[in-house]
């Protein structure tokens, strides 16, 4: 509706702004219910259009392409629009103003680069109330009473009832701000309400004021911070000093596979590298992994991780094919054309059932802008999922991560030689890393990444000097952190490095961290699983390393450990499986050093003697010098270690 010199001008029938039934004498199809109602308008609508008419519908078309779809995530249905205006009901009075709130934080990001007199800025009333229900559209007083909420509503704000705030209040931690009793067009009783105020309706004052207060409580963090780290000197207490420790209870659930069933699931195929050069496909590699970790940063999509997509490569498998190997809803894939300065990305989403094209796009740039390029993917995959889209997120998204394309590349080279798990390999990568630093030294990836191939060194037995490059790799992962505090990679070290330690609280402080920033990276959800499995507490475990298989099921450091924690459960014959699983995805150095001993131990205590000791010969020729005990000492229960020990015992370890 709209709203023109200060009379309500009714819309269309189907919006429920006209309480007669359609037939008066037909009731049978009629009922009554309690809704939560949404109505949704356009400020100055005939104004704009008259200015600008074919510029203001396709503005609106865009608003509309943005907001509709939250409805339908938050459980709501559109019973009917009509112009600039929108009606919508929910089951749930929580969901209906969590999604008008989101409505607005859309409308804010589209008007953001738009001249302030061409702004389509909402105003949104909600109500909960008793409303006729007559086939597929609502009546009554409870529409008509969030009309007139909504007209009572700022620009860019929501306006909520009494009954509203009253269902809300204890739920949603928000500023509510009492407008008092009002009296509106045809309502016979005073409606009490309430504006709900957001970060888009707080007054410049009032902000600078919040601020001030978190600004005060942020310096007061820092000096027990700085006590503390003077009382507990060590990285992951430093870490837990600054407030970097999450909350348990959000990351506790993230590996439910009820939690992970109900994500909209994803797969970015290796995108196709269609320049002259074949050289480049160090590039287009790139550009398919950072996507995925991009898109992997929003809590409502379950990506499954860019090496789990690598057999597909230039793969002839039909849609359905791969997601159904990969157990995913939809498929991003594309291809990249580079030429000197320029770049090309083609891109598709397509539904992998039924192998429907949802959207496709191409985007032309300068290299320089591949971030940008990267973010426009992003952002339009996660709206074509229909998922939730908080401001939050999205700012994480848009996070560039180097202003030199020189360094970036280096990066991209370092990450492809290091994947190859050799001695010189990994040399090579130290100094690939390292030359992205020299090109830009406040690039944070290029520091988690150089930092990685320090640790990585350290356990492969690749260095004489232990104690000084393990103190190297932390040095370079907490800088990491000074330069971008979301920097997961340099979590993922931080925990490795005290697992290696045995500082099993610790390790689980910083990944939990990195799980919080990253919700779908495969390598957290390993490595939380693998530090409870060696921290004694095996079937905590289980379903974060059960996950981590979800996201990338050729995990083969996943399965290794998936091997260890059904073993120490006693449930050897499924510690077999998965150690042999594990070995035929990823047959690795390390895989195979972590998984031989165990499935030997395995084997031994299911009395397939023979077997146990066909695992023990290929031990003893991967790890020479392996100890019984010293292996055994890895885990943090006296009785994990006592297992172990028995197990490895009896394969003939000794």
């Amino acid at each position: 509706m709209t709203v023109v010199q200060g009379e309500v001008k009714p819309i269309a029938t189907r919006t429920g702004l006209d309480v007669s039934p359609r037939n008066p004498e037909d009731t049978a199809s009629r009922k009554r219910k309690l809704a939560a109602i949404l109505h949704a308008d356009v400020v100055g609508f005939s104004r704009l259009m008259g200015e600008d008419e074919a510029g203001t519908h396709q503005a609106l078309g865009r608003l509309r392409g943005a907001v509709d779809p939250l409805i339908t995530t938050h459980g709501g249905r559109i019973v009917g629009t009509a112009g600039d205006s929108l009606l919508a009901d929910f089951p749930s009075v929580v969901d209906a103003l969590n999604c008008a709130l989101e409505m607005q934080h859309a409308a804010h990001a589209i008007n953001d680069a738009t001249p302030s007199r061409r702004r389509l800025e909402l105003r949104i009333g909600v109500n909960l109330g008793d409303v006729i229900v007559d086939g597929a559209d609502i009546f009554g007083d409870g529409v008509n009473i969030a009309a007139r909420l909504e007209a009572l509503a700022k620009p860019g704000s929501v306006c909520i009832s009494h009954t509203v705030y009253e269902q809300v209040r204890n739920k949603l931690n928000l500023d509510y701000r009492f407008l008092g009793s009002q009296r509106v067009k045809n309502i016979a009783e005073p409606v009490r309400a309430y504006l709900v105020e957001t970060a888009l309706t707080v007054s410049p004052r009032k902000r600078t004021r919040r601020w001030l207060v978190s600004a005060a409580a942020i310096a007061a963090v820092a000096v027990a911070a700085l006590a503390a780290w003077r009382l507990y000197p060590g990285t992951g207490r430093l870490m837990m000093a600054f407030g970097l420790a999450p909350r348990p209870v959000e990351v506790a659930t993230l590996a439910a596979p009820a939690q992970l069933a109900k994500r909209p699931s994803v797969v970015v195929l290796p995108f196709k590298n269609l320049s002259a050069d074949a050289g480049h496909d160090f590039f287009s590699d790139g550009v398919t992994e950072d996507v995925t970790t991009a898109l992997s940063r929003f809590s409502n999509l379950l990506v499954i991780s860019a090496s789990a997509s690598l057999p597909f490569k230039n793969s002839s498998a039909s849609p359905a094919d791969i997601g159904r190997a990969l157990g995913v809803r939809y498929l991003l894939s594309g291809s990249i054309r580079r030429a000197e300065k320029h770049v090309r990305v083609s891109v598709e989403l397509t539904e992998a059932t039924t192998g429907r094209l949802v959207w496709s796009e191409t985007y032309d740039a300068e290299v320089d802008d591949i971030f940008v390029v990267q973010e426009k993917i992003a952002k339009r995959v996660v709206g074509a999922a229909a998922v939730k889209l908080t401001r939050f997120e999205e700012e994480r998204v848009l996070a560039k991560p180097t202003s030199n394309l020189a360094a970036y590349e280096y990066v991209l080279r370092g990450r492809e030689v290091f994947s190859q798990e050799t001695s010189d390999d990994n040399d090579e990568a130290i100094e690939l890393f390292q030359r992205a630093i020299d090109l830009d030294p406040h690039y944070a990836d290029a520091y988690a990444a150089l930092a990685k191939s320090y640790y990585f060194a350290v356990i492969s037995g690749w260095t004489q000097f232990r104690d000084e490059e393990l103190r190297k790799a932390e040095t370079l992962a907490l800088k990491a952190l000074s330069l971008d505090p979301a920097t997961t990679r340099a979590y993922n070290v931080l925990a490795q490095i005290e697992l290696y330690r045995k500082h099993y609280d610790l390790a689980l402080t910083q990944v939990d961290r990195a799980l919080e920033i990253n919700p779908s990276d495969a390598e957290s959800y390993r490595n939380r699983g693998a530090f409870l499995v060696f921290a004694g507490r095996a079937a905590e475990g289980l379903p974060w390393l059960e996950g981590a298989l979800r996201f990338d099921p050729a995990d083969g450091f996943a399965a290794a450990r998936l091997c260890m924690a059904y073993y120490l459960l006693h449930r050897y014959t499924d510690a077999v499986d998965a150690g042999v699983r594990g070995l035929s995805r990823n047959p690795g150095r390390n895989t195979q050093l972590l998984t031989h001993p165990m499935l030997a131990a395995a084997y031994a205590e299911l009395g397939r003697q023979q077997d146990a000791e066909h695992e023990h010969a290929i031990t003893a020729r991967l790890w020479p010098l392996l100890d019984a005990k010293t292996f055994a000492d890895q885990f943090g229960t006296p009785e994990s270690r006592a297992h172990i020990l028995e197990g490895l015992q009896k394969a003939g370890f000794r």
